[in-house]
């Protein structure tokens, strides 16, 4: 698979948003704004998503699609990841390991496990985001080569704090009720 290009340019190619460890890095040195972290609501109704992610885009161009591709045939997500990926977004699955492999996709976020390390080896070609609950979690994410920390704990706005003082590996506040200035990333849901 061939890796997007990395560069800075005024505008980020937003394929390369999820780029390992060129993008994030370049974020965190030069404190740009927070990137954008869209979720696509998982059953929704694949015309119906394409619809809304058009619409969404008109307005603005997000960096990232967190798509749950359960339930939905390969070629289906294919389409889908094709619109996505043709915006410039970095497409992410949610816990299919497998199927971004397949796609390729850009990257996947799963829950944390403790074979992390094994995971990472699988992933080297693709971003991996470990979405995490605790302190330990994360900080054992980070070491295992996660690309992104998720946290989506009802304390996720003061791990986003914790994190970002100390680590360098970005970090996503999943927590819709509790946002972060801290967190590099902000997360938004493609509503109708």
């Amino acid at each position: 698979m061939q890796q997007p290009s990395c560069t800075f340019s005024g505008r980020v190619d937003k394929s390369a948003v999820f780029c390992r460890n060129a993008f994030f890095g370049f974020m965190k040195d030069f404190n740009m704004q927070q990137g954008l972290y869209l979720i696509a609501p998982a059953g929704t109704d694949e015309n119906e998503l394409i619809e809304r992610f058009n619409r969404f885009c008109a307005s603005e161009i997000p960096d990232a699609l967190l798509f749950d591709p359960t339930d939905r045939s390969v070629e289906s997500v294919r389409r889908f990841a094709q619109i996505v990926q043709g915006k410039n977004v970095a497409l992410i699955l949610k816990n299919d390991i497998d199927l971004a492999l397949k796609l390729p996709a850009d990257g996947v976020q799963i829950p944390y496990q403790p074979d992390i390390k094994k995971i990472r080896q699988r992933t080297t070609e693709i971003s991996l985001g470990v979405l995490c609950a605790t302190r330990d979690e994360a900080m054992r994410a980070g070491e295992a080569g996660a690309d992104y920390i998720g946290f989506d704990a009802s304390n996720a706005a003061e791990l986003t704090q914790w994190w970002s003082e100390l680590f360098t590996v970005p970090c996503v506040n999943f927590n819709p009720d509790r946002p972060s200035p801290a967190a590099d990333f902000r997360t938004a849901v493609l509503a109708g």
